[in-house]
């Protein structure tokens, strides 16, 4: 990701990790100026975004092959990041996120809920190296990470606005969305684990309004 943004980041990252509070640092260790610019960068209101994506094949981290939305996605709802293992800054930071977000949807996951992560460094990140990164962070069946040629894996990151042509600029960004719907809301920087749920919680009752409407006829 863009380095003006590691120094809100860091101190993100080690709120984060620690499993405290995502929350500003003590102004008396930073320069209260400096730390809300950069945390201003950093993170963004979230927004509606259109994305793009077909039945592109990729490899899941138990080496299967899978199609991204008949088999991946399917008709569940879908919280996806972007990261890369080699990553010792934001990807960390973001992984411990989406699994905040995994322990707040418990059984949701994987049933009506899709947790999804995407490689940005496909030419290293193969499904061996990956399974290891996510048996780290404590990845739980429901939440699938996937690779494959460089190619096509950087065609998906453009669909979802995740590409950058230095993988190690890539945004740090969650995509929360509803695949039958069409509608995808973008978090970028690091948001509160709650609003993500929260959002998969609407897209849950819109769903679920528009079914008792069809109903009735």
């Amino acid at each position: 990701m863009n380095r003006k943004h590691l120094p809100a980041l860091a101190v993100l990252a080690a709120t984060l990790v620690a499993g405290a509070p995502l929350r500003a640092a003590d102004h008396s260790q930073h320069d209260h100026h400096q730390h809300h610019q950069a945390a201003a960068q950093a993170t963004e209101k979230p927004s509606n975004v259109q994305v793009k994506y077909d039945d592109t094949q990729l490899t899941d981290q138990n080496g299967k092959k899978l199609k991204l939305k008949s088999e991946v996605f399917g008709d569940r709802l879908v919280v996806l990041d972007f990261a890369y293992t080699n990553c010792t800054t934001i990807c960390p930071v973001l992984t411990a996120l989406m699994a905040k977000v995994q322990t707040q949807l418990g059984a949701r996951v994987g049933k009506e809920v899709q947790l999804v992560t995407v490689t940005v460094d496909p030419a290293r990140d193969t499904p061996a190296r990956m399974k290891e990164y996510a048996g780290k962070h404590g990845a739980k069946p429901g939440w699938t990470w996937l690779t494959g040629p460089t190619g096509t894996v950087n065609e998906v990151l453009k669909g979802f606005g995740a590409y950058a042509a230095n993988f190690e600029d890539h945004p740090p960004l969650v995509l929360v969305g509803d695949p039958v719907s069409g509608t995808w809301t973008r978090f970028i920087g690091f948001s509160d684990p709650k609003d993500i749920v929260a959002k998969v919680d609407e897209l849950a009752g819109v769903r679920q309004h528009a079914s008792h409407q069809d109903h009735k006829h």
